[in-house]
């Protein structure tokens, strides 16, 4: 798995030096510290920000970060399994089963960036809390503490599977008096010091941390029984999408009865613990739809919980992982694995022979160049969104870029400013940028300008070229105000 990574992030940073539309938000939010950056939590952007400073801002550092996150998720997927079954070969099946679950193989892969880190900190919270609930050791009060903090620092949902996990333990009768006793909390206090600075944040700033609230669509305006059944509807999609083709690969092999196969013994607390996990975590998004007509569930939602399943699925039927069907199993994940490494990189470079251009291919390196050459060197940069603003940081990374999706608190009066934005398909100055431009950047007579344009042909491809739209402004604006924080 190691190979495995190191050969994605190679390719990663050989195919395109453009970065995504994660990527690039990131690459706009690192541009300041905060204790909080909107309705996402900001552990994922503290870290780049500080790589950022050691390395410079780059896809490498970025491609890097993702890559260890994701190896790290497998691993401990893999020390939870081993944990909970005691049998290598069964943790290893739970490992490369994640090659099958489309969002974690492939999704988190290409652009995510909060669901990967929140996804990597659960997976390091079973293994903690398996050895908590084992042992009863000092050390893994403080650790599960540290994580849950630095969980729900990384992905809000987290908290799903962080109270799933409790309650879950709590069920238990062995567990229990692992929970209930003084030294969870020291867990407590240690959760509390790692996100009471963000919390501080978010109560001074709740509009900014409730902005994606809308996306749940809670459906006040239908009834009820209208509401539950979008809302079952869209969960039951969610989970189905996200595991289903797991359970369908995983069933040929290993929930076929054998010949004269007899029933194994009842598993033991570690699986029970797994199984009432996802069970826990799978009712609270029943009570949200109930008590909130909560009806939008998307699969990568569910990614801090669900990935969960390939240990669930190996503690089922233990005297049916015989050596021929391991040996298959893990064959056909590493053909998976394969494939992953070569269409990954391969719908960059071969996608546009298709007709078929990602933001990969978007010549950045050559507009950027273009935008030196008509006059801007450094200074202000007002982008039409996150993707081309976090691109052209890329590419000057001296300018302050700043975008409607991420307003500066303070902007230089003394430096040249330019507006721009992608004119591939409408070549007019979007109204939403000239609305965020208006006052701050540029007064109503230097919007009136006719704009200019920079072109490249996309990358891989010779029939096929982006534009960019611009307006370069000369440094100093009467009357303009700084972009509100």
């Amino acid at each position: 798995m190691g190979l495995y990574f190191a050969l994605q992030f190679v390719f990663r940073v050989l195919v395109s030096n453009s970065a995504e539309l994660d990527e690039a938000e990131q690459l706009l939010l690192t541009q300041h510290l905060d204790l909080g950056y909107g309705s996402q939590p900001p552990l994922y952007t503290w870290l780049l920000s500080g790589l950022f400073s050691i390395f410079g801002a780059g896809v490498a550092t970025l491609a890097a970060v993702k890559n260890v996150l994701l190896f790290s998720t497998y691993l401990f997927v893999y020390k939870s399994a081993l944990e909970v079954t005691g049998d290598e070969d069964r943790a290893s099946v739970a490992m490369l089963s994640l090659l099958l679950i489309p969002q974690i193989m492939w999704e988190s892969q290409r652009d995510l960036t909060h669901s990967v880190m929140g996804t990597t900190l659960a997976a390091a919270t079973l293994f903690v809390m398996l050895r908590l609930l084992k042992t009863g050791a000092l050390r893994y009060y403080v650790i599960f503490g540290v994580c849950a903090g630095v969980g729900i620092l990384s992905k809000y949902n987290y908290a799903f599977f962080l109270v799933a996990i409790l309650v879950a333990g709590g069920s238990l009768k062995a567990f229990r008096p692992r929970l209930c006793n003084r030294k969870m909390l020291l867990s407590l206090l240690c959760l509390l010091l790692v996100v009471t600075p963000h919390l501080y944040w978010m109560l001074d700033h709740m509009h900014k941390a409730m902005t994606d609230a809308g996306k749940f669509k809670m459906a006040h305006a239908v009834g009820r029984l209208a509401a539950l059944g979008m809302g079952f509807k869209d969960l039951a999609l969610a989970v189905a999408f996200f595991a289903g083709g797991l359970v369908a690969v995983y069933a040929l092999f290993f929930f076929r009865r054998s010949p004269g196969e007899t029933e194994s013994a009842l598993q033991d607390d570690g699986a029970a613990l797994v199984r009432r996990t996802l069970a826990v975590g799978l009712s609270l998004c029943v009570v949200m739809i109930i008590c909130f007509k909560v009806t939008a569930f998307k699969d990568r939602w569910m990614q801090p919980l669900l990935f969960l399943t390939p240990v669930w699925l190996v503690t089922l039927h233990p005297e049916r992982f015989t050596q021929a069907r391991v040996r298959g199993y893990l064959s056909f994940c590493l053909v998976v694995a394969v494939t992953v490494l070569i269409l990954m990189p391969g719908h960059v470079l071969w996608g546009p022979r298709v007709g078929k251009f990602g933001r990969l291919n978007a010549p950045y390196d050559r507009l950027a160049a273009a935008l030196r050459e008509a006059g801007f060197a450094d200074g202000v940069i007002v982008a039409q969104g996150r993707l081309v603003g976090g691109n052209l940081r890329l590419f000057f990374p001296e300018s302050q870029v700043v975008a409607p999706e991420a307003p500066a608190s303070v902007v230089p009066q003394d430096k040249a400013r330019l507006l721009v934005w992608d004119a591939t398909k409408d070549a007019a100055l979007p109204d939403g940028l000239r609305d965020f431009a208006l006052g701050r950047f540029a007064s109503p007579q230097q919007l009136a300008s006719p704009p200019r344009y920079v072109e490249a042909t996309y990358r891989h491809a010779s029939d096929r070229a982006m534009r960019l739209g611009f307006v370069l402004l000369p440094a100093g604006l009467p009357g303009a105000v700084a972009s509100p924080k």
